[in-house]
């Protein structure tokens, strides 16, 4: 991997997170972020945030027009139990094939009004014309509102804000709110733009009492503060108001920040602050470190390896291990052996050329085979966790290895039947599928048949399902 490749990894990895998910021309892939807003009662409104490719779709020719179509499926699940789901489509016409180029975006926003607490939110993307799909799974956090003191929203980075009157699926409070789906900026996007909302200012009759200040910072990767704008006094419109803001990061060099909004009300001094992580790339940062082998030049390289090694310096010893562990049924038996002898240092410098060696696409700025391989880690050990880890139990190794699952029969104990699963993979060897038995009626499903390449092999599997085994 050269120098450059190495770099733009090491700068970008950290943004490994469950929002940005980085659009690929040889996958049916999109972006994806969500924001939580006040919602009625004791529900909270959960925004969704889509962008998709334009040239990762097929046309079809309608007259003298050319026509994409995706649709979007949004199920969300609280253990095994489907609580919430949405299914929606969009079109995009083209005058010519030759308007479709690459890094441009279709939007799409859809939402939720949900419970606070924690989900499992299954996205299914599905190319129209082509009938291709991609599935991906995230975790949602769904914190409550706090009714009693000053609350702020989450961030919601945008690309474009604009005021407008026009009622669609970009209308917020009285501003057309074009989401940044992957929160990155740069030479092409100058401006970072931001929306959120705050909640239950005091109203008091006298004027001196009825401003509030915003102060806008941005910290970098430690956290710190490397630029803080000059706090700003407003009026007050009622209880509840809108922030909208924007500013240019032309002179932030690549890399990982954070954007932190802090409000205090000046009637009864109460205050809240949020804050939310977004990127800047300028590929000129490293044309200047590709054109010479200066020292400088490698102090810059030293420094952008230390982004990376930031992530794991922020892990205590356990989550490291925890997470070499789960990764242990794709690592190499040297890489096994090597590990055993690090100690904490050794394992934060580890980890990051550990994943770096798995990255399927360099030349993008995130690493997408440790994005979803940490997604599933977190999935397993939220499902299947019991007496061991959930990465550890057997539904688990099948999930980290081969993924999501196409399909999943669920079947439940009976006076005839042990509890049993059989997840389907339908475009992995032809079409393979595992079947896992509830053998001890503990909750623990044990693989007992596949017909998968190298996996257990049981033409009487059905004899694990007998009770009076």
């Amino acid at each position: 991997m050269s120098l450059l490749k190495n770099i733009l990894l090491i700068i970008f990895l950290a943004s490994t997170c469950v929002y940005a998910q980085g659009g690929d021309v040889e996958e049916l892939n999109y972006n994806f972020d969500y924001a939580c807003f006040n919602g009625q009662d004791d529900y909270v409104y959960v925004e969704l945030y889509f962008a998709v490719y334009t040239n990762v779709l097929e046309y079809t020719q309608l007259d003298d027009i050319y026509r994409s179509e995706f649709q979007i499926e949004a199920q969300l699940f609280q253990s095994d139990s489907l609580v919430a789901q949405r299914s929606w489509s969009n079109i995009n016409n083209v005058q010519s094939l030759d308007d479709v180029v690459d890094n441009q975006k279709l939007f799409s926003v859809n939402h939720f009004y949900l419970k606070p607490g924690e989900y499992r939110l299954t996205i299914t993307l599905k190319d129209v014309n082509s009938a291709r799909s991609r599935s991906k799974e995230y975790t949602m956090s769904i914190d409550p509102v706090d009714s009693e003191k000053i609350y702020m929203s989450d961030i919601q980075f945008a690309s474009t804000i604009q005021k407008s009157d026009l009622k669609n699926q970009y209308y917020k409070n009285g501003y057309q709110v074009i989401p940044n789906t992957d929160r990155f900026y740069g030479v092409g996007l100058p401006m970072l733009m931001f929306y959120a909302e705050i909640y239950n200012l005091q109203e008091e009759g006298e004027a001196d009492s009825s401003w509030y200040i915003v102060t806008y910072s941005v910290l970098n990767s430690d956290e710190q503060i490397i630029r803080q704008f000059p706090p700003r006094s407003k009026l007050k419109p009622g209880n509840s108001t809108v922030e909208v803001g924007g500013f240019n990061i032309i002179t932030l060099t690549s890399g990982t920040y954070y954007l932190q909004i802090d409000v205090e009300d000046t009637t009864n001094a109460q205050s809240v602050s949020r804050r939310s992580k977004f990127f800047v790339y300028r590929a000129g940062d490293f044309e200047q470190i590709a054109a010479s082998d200066s020292a400088s030049n490698r102090m810059v390289a030293e420094k952008s390896l230390k982004l990376i090694e930031s992530v794991y310096r922020s892990m205590t010893e356990e989550e490291i291990d925890n997470e070499f562990g789960a990764s242990s049924y794709i690592a190499t038996k040297e890489e096994k052996n090597v590990y055993k002898t690090l100690d904490i240092d050794g394992k934060r410098q580890f980890m990051p050329q550990f994943w770096a060696k798995r990255d399927q696409k360099p030349e993008t700025p995130r690493n997408e085979y440790r994005d979803d391989y940490l997604t599933r880690m977190r999935t397993a050990e939220r499902e299947f966790r019991g007496f061991k880890k959930g990465w550890r139990s057997d539904e688990g190794r099948i999930l980290l290895v081969y993924g999501i699952p196409d399909e999943i029969e669920r079947f439940p104990s009976s006076n005839e039947n042990k509890a049993y699963r059989i997840w389907r993979y339908f475009s992995i060897q032809g079409g393979v599928e595992f079947v896992f038995v509830d053998r001890r009626s503990w909750g623990d499903y044990e693989l007992v048949h596949s017909n998968a390449r190298g996996e257990l092999y049981d033409e009487e599997w059905e004899r694990w399902i007998d009770p009076n085994r």
